[in-house]
C-alpha cells in the first residue's frame, strides 16, 4: 500500500556529505553495531567506485533517508565472455517505512539512470525471488549445499596446512588462473576483486608439497562459529584433496558442521561418503544435498548486453537473421528491437530488421537465455519462449545451455 505521492520522493546517488546517514540506514535495516560496521564501510575495496543510492520522503517536518541500495561493478563470465554488469546489494528499508513500496520506487529509479549508462546487467542475491522477479530479475543459477559433521568426513595422515600471508597472494592468484576453470556465473577476479577477497575473507588455508602450492581452502563461520563455511576450496592433486579433506576433518573439537556450497559438479568431485558408522537402515542417508536458487539477473540494456555476448561470434549452421525484442514493463526504454544478421561467417547486432521474424521475450526470459540456466528448446517445451521451428536450432548454439552458479566465495 503506498501513502505517499510520486512528487514527494527524490531518488539520487549520496553526496559525499550524506555518507554517514546511508550508513545509519544500513545499520537500522539489518541491526549492525554502527561503529564496527563504519570501519568496514569505508575499508571496503569498492568503496570508492561504489554507486551509493538513496530515496528521501519529503514530509512536513523536513526529509528523510527511507531506503538505500549500492551498485557494484563488476564483470561476469557468460558463456566464456567477461560482461560488464552492476551487483545490487544492500537494499534496505528503515523499520518503520517498510511495506510502503520504497525500495521499489527506489530500484526502478536505479534500473532507468544505469540503463542510460547502457549498463548491460544487474546481479543480486535476493532475499525474497517473487520481490526481485515483479521488477524484471529471475533466477538464473542455483547452487548445492551439504552440512556433514567433521566426523563424516576422512581423516587422512597428511601434510598440514598453513595460514596463508601477504606474501603468498601472488601464488594463489596464480594458483586460481592455471587450475581453475571458471564457469558461467563465476566473477572476474581483476586486481579490485582479489584485495576485496583477502580483505573480506581472511579466512585463507594453504596446502603445499615441497614448497609448491596444490590447494587452498577460504572459509568463514556460521552459527556463532559453530559451522564452518567452505567459500571456495580447489585442489590440483589428489594428495592435495586428502590434504584438505584432512584438515576439515579435524576441526571436530572446534565445529559441529562443516558446509559446503558450490557447483553439483564441484561438489561431486570431492567424492564425499558422509561415512561414520555402518548403516543401519537402508532408506536412511549419509548426508543430503540441496539444491537451492542462487543468483538473480536483470538485462538493462538489451543491446549492450545481447553485444557482449554475441557480437562476432561465429554463425551456426541454418542461421539466419532475426530481431529480439524485448517486453519490458519497467524499463520501457529497453524494448527497442534488436537485429541479428551474419555478415563473413560472424554474427553481427544492428537495428531492427523489417523484414526478419520478431522474438518478444520478457527480461526474464532474456536473464536465462543469456547465462544459459535453460536451453532454448526446453524454454521452449516450457512455453517459456515462441520460437519458429526455424530459428531453434541456430539460438540453441548462440545461447548454450551453462548450469551457471555463483559460488560463495563470489557472493557480493
Amino acid at each position: 500500500m503506498r501513502w505517499w505521492r510520486t512528487e514527494s520522493l527524490e531518488a539520487r546517488h549520496i553526496r559525499d556529505e550524506e555518507l554517514e546517514w546511508f550508513l545509519r540506514v544500513l545499520c537500522a535495516s539489518f541491526g549492525l553495531d554502527y561503529s564496527t560496521a563504519r570501519r568496514f564501510f569505508y575499508d571496503d575495496p569498492y568503496f570508492e567506485v561504489n554507486q551509493r543510492w538513496g530515496l528521501w520522503l519529503h514530509e512536513r517536518a523536513g526529509r528523510t533517508l527511507v531506503s538505500v541500495a549500492t551498485a557494484i561493478p563488476l564483470q561476469i563470465l557468460l558463456n566464456g565472455r567477461a560482461v560488464a554488469c552492476y551487483g545490487i546489494a544492500g537494499v534496505a528499508t528503515l523499520p518503520e517505512y517498510r511495506r510502503r513500496g520504497f525500495a521499489n520506487h527506489l530500484l526502478q529509479q536505479m534500473l532507468h539512470a544505469l540503463y542510460a549508462e547502457r549498463a548491460p546487467l544487474a546481479i543480486l542475491q535476493a532475499f525474497n525471488h517473487d520481490f526481485y522477479r515483479k521488477l524484471g530479475w529471475e533466477t538464473v543459477s542455483v547452487i548445492a549445499h551439504a552440512r556433514l559433521e567433521p566426523k563424516q568426513l576422512p581423516r587422512y595422515e597428511t601434510v598440514p596446512l598453513r595460514r596463508v600471508t601477504p606474501a603468498d597472494a601472488p601464488a594463489v592468484k596464480a594458483f586460481y588462473e592455471r587450475h581453475y576453470l571458471p564457469r558461467t556465473g563465476s566473477l572476474v577476479r581483476d586486481e579490485r576483486r582479489w584485495e576485496y577477497l583477502f580483505w573480506n575473507l581472511p579466512n585463507l588455508w594453504l596446502c603445499e608439497f615441497a614448497g609448491q602450492l596444490e590447494g587452498y581452502i577460504f572459509y568463514d563461520f556460521l552459527d556463532s562459529g559453530w559451522t564452518l563455511r567452505v567459500r571456495e576450496l580447489l585442489w590440483s592433486t589428489e594428495r592435495a584433496r586428502r590434504a584438505l579433506l584432512g584438515w576439515l576433518a579435524a576441526n571436530e573439537e572446534s565445529v559441529r558442521h562443516v558446509e559446503f556450497q558450490m557447483s553439483l559438479e564441484q561438489l561431486a568431485s570431492l567424492r564425499l561418503m558422509g561415512w561414520h558408522l555402518p548403516p543401519s537402515e537402508p532408506t536412511q542417508p549419509m548426508y543430503s544435498v540441496q539444491i537451492v536458487p542462487n543468483l538473480m539477473a536483470r538485462p538493462i540494456h538489451a543491446h549492450a548486453l545481447l553485444q557482449a555476448l554475441l557480437e562476432g561470434v561465429p554463425a551456426p549452421k541454418g542461421f539466419q537473421s532475426f530481431n529480439l525484442r524485448v517486453r519490458d514493463s519497467v524499463l520501457s526504454e529497453n524494448s527497442t528491437a534488436v537485429g541479428f544478421v551474419a555478415q563473413n561467417g560472424r554474427v553481427r547486432l544492428t537495428n531492427g530488421l523489417p523484414d526478419a521474424p520478431t522474438l518478444s521475450v520478457a527480461p526474464t526470459v532474456l536473464a536465462m537465455i543469456a547465462f544459459g540456466t535453460l536451453s532454448v528448446p526446453e524454454l521452449r517445451a516450457r512455453r517459456m519462449l515462441s520460437v519458429p521451428d526455424t530459428l531453434v536450432d541456430a539460438l540453441d548454439a548462440l545461447f548454450p545451455e551453462q548450469s551457471p552458479c555463483l559460488t560463495p566465495i563470489d557472493f557480493f
